[in-house]
């Protein structure tokens, strides 16, 4: 992160990590504790409450899946999707499960 002066470095605390994919977390200067996963070129952010509510679906969904032998895999959120191909959903799930 970069400092712009004004404020100091916020430190961040890798939770998980494969060679694809890292979720770590924060606590902001206000005290809240964040939470953020990299997805290749994206990082999506969440707030604690919706960090729980994102797992709770991705979880969800893991389980759906198991039943389901599709080469790809969807995610659907309130915000968008996150689609999958076999290779990247299975290392998707191994970094969950390091959590």
């Amino acid at each position: 992160m970069t400092n712009n002066g004004d404020m100091t470095e916020i430190p961040i605390d890798t939770l998980a990590e494969t060679e694809n994919y890292t979720i770590w977390s924060a606590v902001e200067p206000d005290g809240e504790k964040t939470f953020h996963i990299e997805l290749g070129p994206v990082t999506a952010h969440f707030f604690t409450e919706e960090w729980a509510e994102f797992l709770e679906m991705i979880r969800e969904a893991i389980e759906d899946e198991e039943a389901d032998s599709r080469d790809d895999v969807e995610v659907e959120l309130d915000w968008g999707s996150l689609y999958f191909a076999r290779d990247e959903w299975d290392e998707f799930v191994q970094l969950l499960a390091a959590l």
